[in-house]
């Protein structure tokens, strides 16, 4: 008797599949993708040694490559053994969600077991593309991206000579960019480059911190982690040096959602400053 049930259980592939517990189901996580991102989707509690097949269904019941082929959706491979391809006694498929995704309607990734001495078994997780709204926008605060230099901290009297007070100094110009991000409220990391063509040393603050910059006329590379709040401004406080014309490229090179990991569809364009020319005047007789 014991062993006919024990035939009956292999039969009728009762392999215990201990599904991917998923936390939680807010918009940009793995049952709630957002379009252009990629997931990792994980089955566990599967005996190393069987093999395993992810596919994508547009039925819940799904037995069998019903609408299958992930062509376009996933980025490992479709198929492998548990223990060996993947971690012990998982299943792992990571998968993008392409732009091209059908959203607001579920769909059901599938995993099939099977294995030599096991019949075939199925477990499937339901999942709802969405259409990413997080974005990130990039604005300089002179809309057409030039200005004249400041004359913040000008000291223009050069004579008498004699007395050590008066010495030149072309002053200082301050720039303004604000990067805001939308789509959600959650914690951000964000990630840019300043490049500066111009001689002057300049310092910026971002995010309430000033920074020293020790070299220019070059790219200095800013990574902040765990923003809160939306929007977030950059300021550039650099010295004037006449007879140039010193510009400020601001690019963005990655935005990610802190919470989701995800990111935007795009990265917003590089936001270039340029200050014009400050005029040289020469010695005084």
């Amino acid at each position: 008797m014991k062993k006919l049930l024990h035939s009956l259980l292999i039969c009728l592939g009762i392999l215990m599949i201990s599904s991917q517990v998923f936390a939680q189901n807010a918009d940009g996580e793995k049952l709630r993708p957002f379009v252009g991102n990629t997931y990792t989707y994980t089955f566990s509690g599967i005996t190393d040694g069987l093999d395993y097949e992810f596919y994508i269904s547009t039925s819940n019941i799904g037995i069998g490559a019903v609408n299958a082929g992930l062509t376009g959706y996933i980025t490992s491979s479709t198929t492998g053994t548990v223990g060996t391809d993947t971690p012990s006694g998982t299943a792992v498929a990571t998968v993008e969600w392409p732009t091209t995704a059908t959203v607001n309607t579920e769909v059901y990734l599938f995993v099939k077991i099977s294995g030599t001495g096991v019949c075939e078994n199925y477990n499937a997780v339901g999942i709802t593309p969405i259409n990413n709204n997080f974005t990130l926008q990039l604005a300089d605060s002179d809309l057409d991206g030039t200005s004249c230099p400041d004359l913040t901290g000008l000291q223009a009297v050069v004579a008498p000579t004699t007395n050590p007070a008066y010495v030149y100094n072309a002053g200082k110009s301050t720039l303004t960019f604000t990067f805001e991000k939308a789509g959600n409220d959650n914690d951000w990391d964000l990630d840019f480059n300043i490049v500066q063509v111009g001689s002057g040393d300049y310092t910026y603050t971002f995010n309430g911190s000033d920074v020293d910059v020790t070299t220019n006329n070059g790219t200095t590379s800013v990574s902040v982690d765990d923003l809160s709040g939306n929007t977030k401004t950059l300021t550039i406080v650099v010295n004037n040096v006449p007879g140039e014309i010193p510009t400020f490229t601001i690019t963005p090179t990655s935005v990610v959602d802190a919470l989701t990991n995800v990111t935007p569809e795009n990265l917003p364009s590089a936001v270039t400053h340029t200050i014009e020319k400050m005029p040289v005047i020469g010695t005084f007789n």
